[in-house]
């Protein structure tokens, strides 16, 4: 069974939730999710065997509940 830990941004308002295994899977591709309203909201990262490795969730202060962002860990500073 996966692990599951998420980051949030809130500088950015981005969360992302990344499904970690015994064995981290480097991402090889990423899908925009298309949505009603904006289709960039919503980004699934894939490995190079299509398996799900993590979901960046955009605008998350209105799409996901508070309690669930102030529970997630800070996002690290980008490279």
């Amino acid at each position: 069974m996966p692990n599951l830990r998420m980051t949030y941004d809130r500088e950015s308002d981005i969360a992302y939730l990344m499904i970690n295994e015994e064995v981290p899977r480097k991402v090889d591709e990423s899908r925009i999710c298309e949505e009603v309203g904006d289709p960039v909201q919503t980004i699934l990262d894939m490995d190079e065997l299509g398996r799900l490795t993590g979901i960046e969730v955009r605008d998350a202060s209105s799409r996901l509940p508070e309690r669930l962002l102030s529970e997630a860990e800070p996002a690290p500073p980008p490279k």
